[in-house]
């Protein structure tokens, strides 16, 4: 550690209150674990009041990491190629973080007027080579090593840039690239405010963005991943545009953007990849759930309830697929016992992954994924029709009554069922609706048989109506004439003498009109 003195630290102080700007002060505290919201004034008095702290508890190596980071973030930009190899070591996207000589941390206050001519303990370079990028680990993908150094997009609010990467590959990758379970892979990153020690950074890419290799677009990428879904970007595979080349082919990997709010930084790495199916079989032979810890969380639970819980039903249908649950997944931090299928899961995230429980949206890890014996058990004892099961409190199931998905008919509707019905007989001689008056039917069938009316095109059931059988022969009930008569002609199966039916009156005239 260097020796610091409250002098040293008085000047740092009023640089941190002069110099700096709002996404440098941002930079300094998110990389120290602080607070980075609010306004400038808001940030300047949090840095402070966190130097101060460090000077109090005699912090020197906390007070030199934050020294360099303050000068750090204060620097200017070098130009490309301009510092020699000694200033800017190697980097190779997973190397070791740069061994920079702190000095004594003296800063006189005319230190700035010779900034141009005399060298920095804090090298203005380490800002300009972000040297190692941990990306967030993923199931699928396990990075083996770069193949190209970090390339950085700067800033870009109103014009398009090009930076490219350059992948030679030697002849012992070449050779690996032809197993397809290795793939050469470009991952990127936006890197406002992180450091080499920055752990699970997210795949990001610009949002207006163009990916080529030896001047070949690279189309049918997603590089946007889902809206407002932060992490759900995958690595773009350039594999089979640069396995055709010869070993140590000056590969030049081109990335175009524009219209940037950030900063952002791409790397090449080859990667090993690993299908579902493997990962499935992990998940198979890998952690579970006992049926017996299952049933006693469950008592346990209901017990400390303040309410009584009763018997519910649980779908064995994955929610994503909506398919039969083959094997049982959930995530060890979630407190239902629903499941969802292992292999709709990892296919999902292998599109998007967004890591999320379908079934309560909690922010589940691969690491977290078990297999529910309890679950597991109730698939391998029930018929492959059934899709739902009925849980007791103490763990008991049966199968649910709604398996079939059939809804069963309430006794208590008295509209379910309901026919309207014409009833015609011989002993019937006037039919008296009281529901739709001028819908009398001219049509009469033989003695005893029913036809339900027809019912109308809204597809809404029609109200019941009322059939009165209690009306006499000698009742005079006017009937309304229909503004359009059909002439009734009897069947020739009807053999009356006169072609009427029986027990059906006719008239010559209609009764309470007179004839003219």
């Amino acid at each position: 550690m260097s020796s610091f003195s409250r002098n040293d630290n008085q000047h740092l102080i009023r640089h941190v209150s002069n110099s700096l700007i709002v996404r440098q002060l941002q930079a300094v505290l998110k990389a120290e674990g602080q607070p980075a919201s609010g306004l400038k004034a808001m940030l300047q008095k949090r840095l402070v009041a966190y130097i101060e702290s460090l000077m109090n508890a005699n912090d020197t190596a906390g007070i030199d990491r934050v020294k360099q980071l303050i000068y750090r973030s204060d620097s200017p930009t070098p130009n490309r190629g301009a510092a020699s190899p000694a200033s800017f070591p190697s980097s190779n996207g997973y190397g070791s973080p740069p061994v920079v000589n702190m000095g004594s941390g003296h800063y006189p206050a005319s230190a700035t007027a010779a900034a141009a001519a005399v060298p920095q303990p804090y090298p203005p370079q380490i800002s300009s080579n972000i040297t190692r990028i941990h990306f967030k680990e993923s199931p699928f993908y396990t990075v083996l090593k770069a193949l190209s150094n970090i390339e950085q997009c700067p800033v870009m609010n109103t014009h398009r840039n090009t930076v490219t990467a350059i992948v030679n590959l030697p002849p012992a990758d070449t050779q690996q690239l032809t197993d397809k379970s290795y793939r050469c892979m470009v991952y990127c990153a936006a890197v406002d405010g992180i450091t080499p020690f920055t752990k699970d950074t997210e795949i990001a890419f610009p949002h207006q963005v163009e990916l080529r290799v030896n001047n070949e677009q690279i189309s049918g990428l997603n590089l946007r991943g889902l809206k407002n879904k932060p992490g759900s970007t995958r690595p773009a595979d350039i594999t089979d545009y640069i396995l055709n080349k010869k070993a140590l082919y000056r590969n030049e990997v081109t990335l175009t953007y524009a219209l940037t709010q950030k900063k952002f930084a791409f790397v090449v790495n080859l990667v090993q990849q690993e299908s579902v199916d493997q990962l499935v079989e992990k998940l198979r032979v890998g952690a579970f759930i006992a049926k017996e810890t299952v049933i006693a969380d469950m008592v346990k639970k209901n017990e400390d309830s303040d309410l009584v819980a009763t018997a519910s039903i649980m779908s064995l249908k994955c929610p994503l697929s909506t398919l039969r649950i083959n094997l049982p997944v959930r995530s060890t931090f979630c407190n239902h016992i629903q499941c969802f299928d292992g292999t709709s899961f990892l296919q999902l995230q292998q599109q998007a992954p967004t890591w999320s429980c379908p079934t309560c949206n909690k922010s589940i890890g691969w690491k977290s994924l078990v297999v529910d014996q309890y679950f597991l058990n109730i698939l391998n004892n029930t018929p492959k029709a059934v899709e739902s099961v009925t849980i007791d409190v103490d763990g008991r199931w049966s199968i649910a009554a709604t398996a079939t998905n059939s809804p069963m008919p309430d006794s208590d509707d008295d509209n379910y069922g309901d026919e309207i019905i014409e009833i015609l007989d011989s002993r019937v001689t006037k039919i008296k609706d009281e529901a739709t008056p001028s819908s009398v039917s001219p049509i009469a069938q033989s003695s005893g048989e029913v036809s339900p009316l027809t019912r109308g095109g809204s597809g809404k059931r029609p109200f019941s109506q009322v059939i009165d059988l209690t009306q006499s022969d000698d009742d005079d009930e006017q009937l309304h004439p229909s503004k359009r008569t059909t002439p009734f002609i009897a069947p020739a199966s009807i053999n009356s003498g006169n072609g009427r039916l029986p027990g059906v009156p006719y008239y010559d005239s209609l009764p309470g009109l007179d004839s003219r």
